[in-house]
């Protein structure tokens, strides 16, 4: 790739040296810069043929810049994983200090169900991320970070915040919801999880996604685009 731009960040408690082309990133990544002290704990650079291939996925028309971005980012969520930390696709919104992540299928609604949260809650509510948010599995806990890729809406947080739980959303007529085991909840959260090419990458990803099964409570929604069901949510999953 032709010399560009290269920028400190740091993400999900990770300092990050990025190298890029264009514009865009630099753009969303701003909430999120830091002065570079020291050496960094990688470097993220992509080249023309990754940009090529994330070009054939992404979807027709997204500008040069988008491209690369995602490029970027496929590139950063393989290397996090070293530091036990995945891709995680959800719409995170916090209350009151616990994040509450609801996960679905495209189109399903899970950005419209958090915005719920947000006008129900006000200023009690904080969204982490509307589609791309990391999570941080700790000894302590597992954590959502906010990223600067967030889906179409923009809406992100620089924060890192505890997990209460996943609700997996699905569309119904009435509104219902009901706790999950980890065997019931883990394959919609391995179709929602970032998973990489490479077999030891994979075997990590996988080791992961069992501890997000095993140590945080699930929950399968059947719900209308209301704020009721922001607010029936919110009454199980909440501390």
């Amino acid at each position: 790739m032709n010399d560009g731009k290269r920028k400190r960040y740091r993400i999900a408690d990770a300092e990050i040296e990025i190298a890029f082309t264009e514009n865009y990133t630099e753009i969303i990544c701003r909430d999120y810069e830091v002065k570079a002290d020291g050496k960094p704990d990688f470097v993220i650079e992509v080249t023309d043929e990754e940009v090529e291939r994330e070009k054939k996925k992404s979807e027709p028309g997204a500008s040069k810049g988008i491209i690369e971005s995602l490029a970027i980012y496929r590139k950063l969520c393989e290397k996090i994983l070293d530091r036990n930390c995945v891709l995680f696709h959800c719409s995170a919104v916090a209350v009151d200090g616990k994040a509450y992540l609801f996960t679905a299928a495209s189109g399903t609604g899970k950005s419209t169900h958090t915005r719920m949260w947000r006008q129900h809650f006000g200023g009690r509510a904080v969204m982490v991320n509307d589609d791309k948010p990391i999570l941080r599995i700790k000894d302590d806990g597992i954590y959502v970070c906010g990223t600067p890729w967030c889906g179409k809406h923009g809406l992100q947080t620089n924060v890192e915040v505890p997990v209460q739980g996943i609700c997996i959303l699905r569309r119904g007529e009435e509104n219902m919801i009901r706790k999950i085991s980890a065997i019931d909840g883990y394959p919609d959260l391995y179709k929602q999880t970032y998973r990489p090419g490479e077999k030891d990458k994979m075997l990590k990803t996988l080791s992961m996604i069992k501890q997000m099964a095993e140590r945080l409570p699930l929950y399968e929604m059947h719900c209308t685009i209301s704020e009721e069901a922001a607010v029936m949510a919110w009454e199980r999953m909440k501390p």
